[in-house]
């Protein structure tokens, strides 16, 4: 029997390689499962560090009495007649006595009537008006802008104009209803302007003003003093309470009450207590586990977890004070006296009608057990920026340590990676170099077979193992 040769890649030498092979990469195989488990926890980490990136936003809307307080306001029967919105900063509560007689009225003209807006029958010319400065302006209108339609658009199209056109129908006038109104963009008496100049030459019909109104100031009535406003929108008509005069009923007075909004206030902290119990039950369901839990992936039994959740339901189960200390109205405030409690499976259940109701009963000594210097939002803010902190904050340096795992193993897998690759070359050269050696052996076995006379063969073959 001759020499037997498989050349490598295709038979028992390259079987033999990749098993080698094989071998020196289950390391590595290992070192990936490790980091795989990692990456998993750190994704895991990262959900659990999200739902602490907007409690301090909830918190900084309690944090201080001027943004924990909500206004309301009522117009009862003058709804229709003014629009209120409210700086809660300035504004305070109070009920008012408001009765509309005139509105502010701008500066206006109206034209004589047209039969068709987009006829072009005025001719060439110039209108003269002023601008935002109170300078004139002039406007150029050539034979394609001489309709009424035509006219308005050359005068909006000015930038700094004190004046807007616009093209109205006038029902009352069958033969000729389309007429053009130039106002002030501003009402009140200060802001009378000079009317508009039209001069037209070569026109088929007469453009002429059939009726102006000059500007002039609202008159109003608060608490049975008469007030003469400058505008239909005031700034700080009171501290803090803009008004807009929709319309005048003369004889009509209203109430307007601003008050607190004690639903609004609990909207604000029922927001809050939701997000701090979905860290309360991020933390409970990683402590639930089974015999199909793996728990090299999650954060079961956790002390770095349990310290945030131990924190917290201490500090909601603390009172918090109000009112003077020396004073026989101190007092400490609880948060299950105002609706925040916990329920049978330790998790916090918010009854929003209860904490409304003692807001609105007693809103001074709630706002300032959670807003004071020693209140729950204080305390709370305090505990969360040992974790919330950027850069030394707990959830920033476990998830570096995640991290940082994560590329120690990135290292490791590289380092033995080459090495595989380093063993892979120099296996297949000496297996190269076996075959190149094999190969010779089997040609000088065929070569001796064939010099040598019948029967020689034989016994060469005999000596090369064959």
């Amino acid at each position: 029997m001759g020499l037997r040769f498989d050349p490598v890649g295709g038979g028992q030498f390259k079987q033999m390689v990749n098993q080698l092979i094989e071998a020196e990469k289950q390391p590595i195989k290992a070192l990936e499962t490790r980091k795989a488990r990692e990456e998993t926890k750190l994704k895991l980490f990262q959900e659990f560090k999200a739902k602490f990136a907007t409690i301090d936003k909830s918190v900084a809307e309690i944090a201080n009495f001027k943004t924990f307080r909500e206004l309301k306001v009522d117009a009862g029967d003058g709804t229709n007649l003014i629009g209120v919105t409210l700086d809660k900063e300035k504004a305070e509560p109070g009920t008012f006595q408001i009765q509309i007689d005139s509105l502010a009225a701008r500066t206006s003209v109206i034209s004589n009537g047209f039969e068709n807006p987009d006829e072009a029958i005025l001719g060439i010319g110039f209108v003269v008006m002023p601008n935002s400065k109170g300078e004139k302006t002039e406007v150029f209108i050539d034979e394609d802008q001489s309709s009424l339609r035509g006219l308005a658009n050359a005068i909006n199209k000015q930038a700094d104009i004190a004046v807007r056109a616009a093209v109205v129908k006038d029902a009352a006038d069958e033969e000729t209803p389309w007429r053009l109104i130039l106002s002030a963009k501003k009402d009140g008496a200060k802001n009378q302007i000079e009317f508009p100049d039209f001069y037209f030459l070569d026109g088929v019909r007469d453009f002429i003003i059939d009726d102006n109104h000059e500007s002039k100031n609202a008159q109003v009535m608060i608490d049975g003093f008469p007030l003469e406003l400058d505008s239909n929108d005031i700034s700080d008509f009171l501290p803090g309470v803009n008004i807009h005069l929709k319309q005048a009923r003369p004889d009509s007075p209203f109430t307007l009450t601003i008050s607190e909004d004690p639903q609004k206030v609990a909207g604000k902290m029922k927001a809050l207590v939701d997000q701090v119990n979905q860290i309360f039950q991020f933390i409970s369901k990683q402590n639930q586990v089974d015999e199909k839990s793996d728990t090299r992936t999650t954060f079961s039994g956790d002390t770095g977890l349990q310290s945030v959740e131990y924190r917290l339901r201490n500090l909601l189960h603390e009172g918090f004070p109000a009112g003077d200390p020396k004073s026989d109205s101190f007092r400490l405030v609880f948060l299950n006296q105002l609706g925040v409690e916990f329920d049978r499976n330790g998790q916090l259940s918010f009854k929003e009608d209860k904490f409304a109701k003692n807001i609105d009963s007693d809103f001074g000594a709630i706002a300032e057990a959670i807003t004071g210097s020693f209140g729950f939002a204080y305390q709370l803010r305090t505990v969360l920026s040992g974790y919330t902190q950027t850069g030394s904050g707990m959830l920033a340096l476990r998830e570096a340590g995640l991290r940082a795992r994560i590329k120690q193993f990135d290292d490791q897998i590289e380092q033995k990676t080459k090495a595989v690759e380093r063993k892979t070359e120099s296996l297949t050269s000496q297996f190269a170099k076996l075959e190149g050696t094999m190969a010779n052996l089997q040609r000088q076995q065929q070569s001796l077979s064939a010099a040598l006379p019948a029967g020689g063969g034989g016994m060469v073959g005999q000596l090369l193992g064959g």
